[in-house]
């Protein structure tokens, strides 16, 4: 059984104002095609709706009852489409973000709050991964966001600017570089080195730059995380190189030093990737351009 919106409308028009006539005002429509459609509602669901009077318009109990079903009705109705308007002016919604693991710490938790203090019905679903496979999460739409090295390739995306991170040299304190202000990888070629894996952009840049100088790291160990690669640091196995914000709050607890490296390199960017902007929704248009000016203000 099909039931028409439009006419259960006047029917509940019809109700509410005991009168044919005004419910016809109210809705700007004649009195007697209001009377048409509701006559046809009464033979399609073979029920009186209404009874006439001297004095007017009454409902029956099936008329009421069907009247009370179409408020409930609208009601839902408009809830739906209040709702469907936030996830259109971007109110409410939902980004999937993937990020690697510098682009976690570099700011990005900060941003995040700010963002949903503007929007706190947005939902952020947020991964960690390795440049490479953030840049392929978002060309296969499996994130709208990506943070990532651009050193990874990201055809066919949209490709903007994030932050810089500062890339320092981290040693246990008692060791023969750790008194110093700064220093170059060519000086620290010559101890044991605790390297991330080349899966880590970090790892892989660390490799090319050694390369590109002639240095021959002795690599004692190979991590796959900040976090291990600190504390095999922070246990004498070797240096390391990490950014200087995945560093620094952990130095004091685990005896470690931060020691700022001279080399041009050590300024590593950030950039972020997404699909061309009409592809997002637009909760992830907002979160774009908001991560885009508190990157230019750091």
């Amino acid at each position: 059984m099909r039931l028409d919106l439009t006419t259960l409308k006047l029917l509940l028009a019809v109700v509410e104002e005991r009168s044919m006539a005004k419910a016809a005002e109210r809705s700007h429509i004649t009195a007697p095609a209001i009377s048409k459609r509701i006559a046809e509602l009464e033979a399609t669901l073979d029920v009186q709706l209404l009874e006439r009077h001297n004095a007017g318009i009454r409902p029956t109990a099936a008329g009421e009852a069907l009247a009370a079903d179409v408020r409930s009705v609208l009601a839902l109705l408009e809830r739906a489409q209040s709702k469907l308007s936030e996830y259109a002016d971007g109110t409410r919604g939902r980004v999937r973000i993937h990020s690697n693991p510098s682009g976690l710490a570099a700011g990005m938790p900060n941003d995040l709050a700010r963002y949903l203090q503007d929007y706190p019905q947005v939902a952020i679903e947020l991964e960690e991964r390795h440049s490479v496979d953030v840049v392929r999460a978002v060309a296969e739409g499996d994130a709208d966001i990506g943070i990532y090295a651009p050193q990874v390739p990201a055809e066919g995306l949209v490709v903007r600017p994030y932050r810089t991170v500062k890339l320092v040299l981290i040693a246990p304190l008692g060791h023969a570089l750790a008194a110093k202000r700064k220093v170059s990888l060519a000086e620290a070629a010559g101890y044991d080195f605790v390297s991330l894996s080349e899966a880590s952009s970090i790892g892989n840049l660390v490799l090319k730059i050694a390369a590109g100088h002639g240095l021959s790291l002795k690599h004692r160990l190979r991590v796959t995380s900040f976090e291990a690669l600190r504390c095999m640091v922070a246990a004498g196995l070797g240096l390391g190189v990490l950014p200087e914000h995945c560093a620094a709050p952990y130095a004091k607890a685990m005896q470690l030093a931060c020691i700022p490296l001279t080399d041009g390199w050590a300024q590593y960017p950030l950039s972020l990737c997404t699909r061309e902007p009409e592809t997002l929704n637009m909760s992830a248009r907002l979160l774009v351009e908001h991560l885009e000016c508190r990157a230019s203000d750091s």
